[in-house]
């Protein structure tokens, strides 16, 4: 019987994680969280931590190896952009720290700790009032040290095995220039990605001096000056873009009103057909071809989500469209 591939995503991590892996394995290199109680194994001569969750167990095994020895330094900055993560901001830079790579945030004027935190995990820290999501990273490219980016999200952790996958991209001489990424969702609430999980690919390691970020407030889009394959890797990060399901609403209505109020006005009938179709479409993508219904309750609540966040799009440029803008 094929082995799901939900195991092929799972194993390295495992094995990563693992105090016997050796070097031929790929390293023990992993995330970090502060130590907590743990459950004692029994019949062991020492306390043994059994947190319940894959992640979890990256997590701890993180702190235990960042403790132990600091990463070898690689020519990759990695760049994040934040505001008011400070919930989230230290677990994803902790996964960050066994890169061995510059870490570069642009705070937009976080009023939490989200810049205490980063500072004292060794990022270096820009402050940029928040201009959209294309022209700040445009911006923050600029205040890397490297010109091999990596575009990471606050609420994103790489896993030991795409660590490991990366750093064996940069020990040798002619690596690749610009390089896919998997982008496994994580549902409010869960510690690892649902079973066969859709992965968005984008390129998000890129070299600045032949890909730039294009000056589009609503997305991440690059513009590229070669023809050049990107190479894609194989393991996914993992984002836990949702808090909870009251944070995805308001993220995909900001993301509505930013569209609406930014985009290109499109003419009244095709809006007019967008409003009856957009949402019944959105939603059939999201939760067949993208897999969603095999998470339940979950799976279809997110589907839902997206799918008004479409429809709210199409009904705000509408309504700019016959109303104007709002003053």
């Amino acid at each position: 019987m094929p082995e799901p591939p939900i195991l092929r995503i799972i194993r390295p991590v495992i094995l990563l994680t693992d105090r016997r892996c050796t070097p031929t394995e790929g390293g023990c290199a992993t995330l970090s969280r502060s130590r907590r109680p743990g459950k004692v194994a029994a019949g062991a001569g020492r306390k043994t931590f059994l947190p319940g969750s894959v992640e979890e167990r990256v997590i701890l095994k993180v702190s235990e190896a960042s403790e132990r020895s600091s990463p070898s330094k690689i020519e990759l900055s990695v760049l994040i952009r934040t505001l008011n993560e400070a919930d989230r901001i230290a677990t994803t830079l902790t996964s960050v720290v066994p890169l061995g790579a510059e870490i570069v945030i642009v705070d937009a004027g976080s009023k939490d700790d989200t810049v205490a935190i980063a500072r004292s995990l060794g990022a270096v820290v820009h402050h940029n009032p928040w201009p959209g999501f294309g022209p700040q990273r445009r911006w923050g490219e600029e205040r890397c040290t490297h010109d091999l980016i990596l575009s990471l999200d606050a609420d994103e952790i790489l896993t030991p095995a795409l660590v490991a996958e990366i750093r064996a991209l940069f020990a040798v001489p002619n690596r690749p220039r610009l390089m896919i990424l998997r982008k496994a969702g994580i549902y409010p609430h869960h510690k690892e990605p649902p079973p066969l999980p859709f992965c968005h690919e984008q390129i998000l390691i890129y070299d600045r001096r032949i890909a730039r970020t294009v000056l589009n407030p609503n997305w991440d889009k690059l513009e590229i000056d070669i023809d050049e394959r990107p190479h894609k890797l194989k393991n996914p990060v993992w984002h836990y873009s949702l808090r909870d399901w009251n944070h995805a609403v308001a993220k995909i209505n900001y993301v509505a009103k930013l569209a609406a109020d930014t985009t290109r006005p499109r003419s009244r009938a095709i809006l007019l057909v967008r409003l009856l179709t957009e949402f019944p479409l959105t939603f059939i993508k999201a939760y067949v071809f993208r897999r969603y219904f095999l998470s339940g309750a979950d799976g279809f609540i997110q589907a839902t989500i997206v799918a008004f966040g479409r429809f709210m799009r199409i009904a705000m440029m509408l309504e700019r469209k016959d109303y104007g803008p709002k003053e």
